[in-house]
């Protein structure tokens, strides 16, 4: 069985869709890549190491470890996933 992400508008919660991680990729790609990049940018300003010392975690998996929370905080969009 295929899990589907609930995705509904801010604005009027009748909007809602039901895609699969491939469709939500593709649909929100513009927006995904944001939400990483703002993803990695918040959690970098958090070490304070020198470059040489810091670690080099792959932010991209990290980001979808947790898709709901950080997709619905870091994302410039007026949808939000509800499950």
């Amino acid at each position: 069985m295929i899990k589907k992400i609930i995705v509904k508008n801010r604005r009027n919660n009748e909007e809602r869709l039901e895609l699969t991680m491939e469709e939500f990729k593709a649909k929100f790609q513009n927006e995904l890549r944001t939400a990483i990049n703002s993803y990695k940018a918040h959690e970098e300003s958090k070490n304070y190491l020198p470059p040489f010392v810091k670690p080099t975690p792959d932010y991209e998996r990290d980001f979808y470890s947790d898709l709901r929370w950080n997709f619905n905080n870091y994302a410039p969009t007026q949808y939000y996933i509800a499950q």
